[in-house]
């Protein structure tokens, strides 16, 4: 079990009035304290999650999980005026993943998030892969 934690923010993009990316993925609720309290001015939140196929496996600090997204939001746009998908607006991972292969295998054709374990980014953490 982990908890994802979230931020909602003030937006720095110009479509977009706040954000709520996923800013941490941590191993206990005293965590998700930590983080409430470290940053005041970002409304936290977290909701506890499984992590498929953990059998035997000690989920650590600095351990690598994949998310999986059904759908990517346009947030913000490159210099051509192209639109920029991502998580920054309400994600919503449809599951948590200690193996890439594993989340390949159970959400096909689903957007992979790379997260390591305990990384705080009020951005957003982790990479789209």
């Amino acid at each position: 079990m982990v908890f994802v934690v979230y931020g909602k923010q003030p937006s720095p993009f110009p479509d977009l009035e706040h954000i709520e990316p996923i800013i941490a993925i941590v191993a206990s609720e005293r965590e998700c304290y930590e983080i409430q309290e470290k940053y005041p001015e970002t409304q936290v939140s977290w909701e506890a999650r499984k992590v498929q196929n953990t059998e035997g496996m000690e989920l650590t600090g600095g351990g690598i999980l994949y998310l999986t997204h059904t759908t990517l939001l346009p947030y913000d746009e490159d210099g051509d005026g192209n639109p920029i998908f991502g998580i920054m607006e309400s994600p919503q991972p449809t599951g948590l993943y200690c193996s890439r292969d594993t989340a390949e295998q159970e959400a096909p054709g689903q957007y992979l998030h790379r997260v390591s374990l305990g990384e705080i980014n009020l951005r957003g953490v982790g990479e789209l892969l």
